[in-house]
């Protein structure tokens, strides 16, 4: 038994300062004791969170202080002081691990240890089987994860005390433990798991062994999707249909989305699928959409897509005088911009008395060789993209005539202005505004 344990310890490169949580159960005391004969000369700081859930949580905290001297550890110990009166399990399990994190920031280390078991790994995957969510969580438990060290999933809890009476080690017995309706959890620890043993009494490897297969399979998934997610947001329709789900997920978590439901990447494959709708988008989250612009798409933060271009009103331009519009400066003059300016000329067969730039409306429209055309219509067939068409202006006269439209920092002349005939060019000349 003790071999068994110490073959786990030797598959990690143990860093010199190590974080060990320690409840005082029988499960972290081997922890706590294996890890000081693999470790003897390593930094441990043993974590313990007292809850107040019970009355023997102040006990609790005095035997694990004490096991701490006792092996020449560091104590650090928090309270949890204001338990909530709903999901205390999933809440206790939070503020643990935030204390886990402080911890290892504190002592500048990056190993944090816990005595998950390979009882407790089927527990995990029992219970996320019956309360659904995604295949990938069947895998259960990671051996190691970020911080988080756990290097008994492959040891059984009745190995872990068997090791515990051979050394002769005292821990506290959790009382609660042997509750069946205390957690959902102690409910399949207690009845569940006993009965299914009578089918087969190695059903809880066996369980494990299904939720390494799960892993790995995923692991095979994740390795492709990598490699898809590279090309989704220019080229999303190389991806094979089959690939599109996963790579989709794994995208959106790669820009910090973690929160999402299924339903709404059922929405994202139907939009992409949509030839009719080439511009779309699908709300992920209060201020995050998902929005797909013909070939391309991309992650926009809702709280900032104001179109504050829109808002603006129109400026009566002056002849060679800069003026501020939007995010540029522009100038309307008579004579050649410099090459450092950004710029069009405009051979107009007639020049109004008043030139205005504005944001486009969708009303506009553009007279083109084979008749007019409005905006919002050649926008779509130029395939311009949500941001772009917020972005586009035009020139217009007096009385509200488009002379010319901005699209893609190109400008497009309305066919009815164009000069047939040799006249004086004018310019218009643009520059980014310096802040």
């Amino acid at each position: 038994m003790t071999e068994k344990i110490q073959k786990q310890l030797q598959l990690y490169n143990w860093e010199a300062t190590v974080i060990v949580a320690v409840s005082g159960g029988v499960d972290s005391v081997v922890l706590l004791h294996t890890l000081r004969q693999q470790l003897p000369d390593a930094k441990l700081v043993v974590a313990h969170v007292n809850y107040h859930l019970r009355e023997e949580s102040d006990a609790d905290e005095k035997f694990v202080r004490h096991l701490a001297d006792n092996y020449q550890a560091i104590f650090e110990q928090t309270e949890w002081l204001n338990v909530p009166d709903t999901a205390v399990e999933k809440q206790a399990r939070n503020f643990r691990y935030r204390f886990f994190e402080q911890l290892a920031n504190k002592y500048h280390t990056t190993t944090v240890v816990v005595a998950h078991h390979e009882d407790d790994q089927t527990e995990t995957v029992l219970l996320k089987l019956i309360r659904g969510g995604q295949l990938m969580q069947l895998a259960g438990m990671n051996r190691q994860n970020q911080r988080i060290v756990r290097p008994f999933l492959l040891i059984t809890k009745q190995e872990l005390v068997s090791y515990a009476q051979k050394h002769n080690l005292n821990w506290h017995e959790d009382k609660t433990n042997h509750d069946a309706s205390y957690t959902p959890r102690n409910f399949l620890r207690q009845i569940i798991i006993p009965q299914l043993k009578k089918i087969n009494p190695r059903v809880v490897p066996h369980i494990n062994a299904f939720a390494q297969q799960i892993k790995k399979q995923d692991d095979l998934i994740t390795a492709q999707v990598e490699i898809y997610v590279q090309t989704i947001e220019n080229n999303w329709q190389i991806i094979p249909n089959i690939w599109l789900e996963p790579t989709i997920k794994y995208y959106i978590q790669k820009k910090g989305i973690y929160q999402f439901k299924q339903a709404q990447i059922l929405q994202v494959i139907k939009l992409l699928h949509n030839d009719k709708k080439p511009i779309g988008r699908v709300e992920l989250s209060k201020n995050v959409n998902f929005v797909k612009s013909y070939q391309h798409i991309h992650l926009e933060n809702s709280t900032k897509m104001t179109n504050t271009l829109q808002i603006l009103p129109p400026i009566m331009l002056k002849l060679n005088q800069w003026q501020n519009f939007a995010k540029n400066t522009f100038l309307w003059t008579n004579s050649e911009p410099n090459s450092d300016d950004q710029s069009v000329s405009f051979n107009l067969a007639q020049l109004p008395t008043q030139l205005y730039l504005r944001p486009v409306k969708t009303s506009d429209k553009l007279a083109l060789i084979h008749g007019h055309k409005k905006l919002r219509r050649l926008a779509i067939d130029e395939k311009l993209s949500t941001l772009e068409r917020q972005e586009m202006q035009v020139l217009a006269t007096q009385n509200d005539e488009v002379i010319a439209v901005k699209m893609r920092q190109h400008w497009r002349v309305n066919a009815d202005f164009v000069s047939k005939q040799d006249v004086k060019p004018y310019w218009l000349a643009w520059r980014i505004e310096e802040k």
